[in-house]
């Protein structure tokens, strides 16, 4: 199961690829648009094959540490692997999505979604976090996880009065803000995946000795 999860965390670099905000505007103005529907559908699709990805190394991870609890029944609290981390179901299509923003309100629906699904992934990463640690203690070990951090809110309210007030124009910074925070996030847990993967290497040398 080590080597399914090392694999997982190597696609990465498939699932996970950085985006450039400045480098997709460039080009989609330089294309009178044309690779705007591209730049869309590439930033769903990311989206959706990361969600995917997690999903998968978590069932993996917990999945392990669970297995090694019941290898060691000493510990008095019960394994249980917890109701808050099933799938979030946060699938978008990328082809509808992209296509629906060359309608105005369409797409306000589209970036505001897009930045609300992070966050929902976010609060899901972070129960999947609570159950690691949890079961580590099950077996007497600690890990550091203290890399997590949450994507500031994406206000409503805010959305919307800038979205009104300038009349439209803010498409670009919701946009250019979701971009940056999926970045981020993506970043931000690459660390966390080989603080885990080094984590439960350790476990496996240490029942080798």
């Amino acid at each position: 199961m080590l080597v399914e999860i090392e694999k997982n965390i190597e696609a990465r670099k498939e699932t996970d690829r950085v985006m450039w905000f400045s480098m997709w505007f460039l080009v989609s103005v330089a294309s009178f648009g044309i690779v705007w529907f591209l730049m869309i559908y590439f930033l769903i699709k990311r989206r959706n094959d990361h969600f995917l990805r997690q999903e998968k190394l978590e069932t993996l991870i917990l999945t392990k540490l669970s297995q090694l609890s019941r290898e060691k029944p000493r510990h008095k609290k019960p394994v249980s692997t917890s109701a808050k981390i099933e799938n979030l179901k946060l699938f978008r299509n990328p082809q509808a999505w992209a296509l629906s923003t060359l309608l105005i309100f369409p797409a306000f629906y589209v970036f505001y979604f897009l930045g609300i699904d992070l966050q929902k992934h976010e609060e899901h990463e972070h129960a999947f976090l609570t159950e690691t640690i949890s079961l580590a203690q099950n077996l007497g070990l600690s890990i550091n996880l203290d890399g997590f951090t949450a994507t500031k809110n994406f206000a409503l309210k805010r959305y919307l009065a800038l979205t009104i007030v300038t009349c439209g124009l803010a498409a670009g910074y919701w946009l250019y803000r979701i971009f940056n925070d999926y970045n981020r996030h993506f970043k931000r847990q690459w660390k966390l995946e080989d603080e885990l993967i080094n984590f439960l290497k350790a476990i496996n040398s240490s029942k080798a000795i």
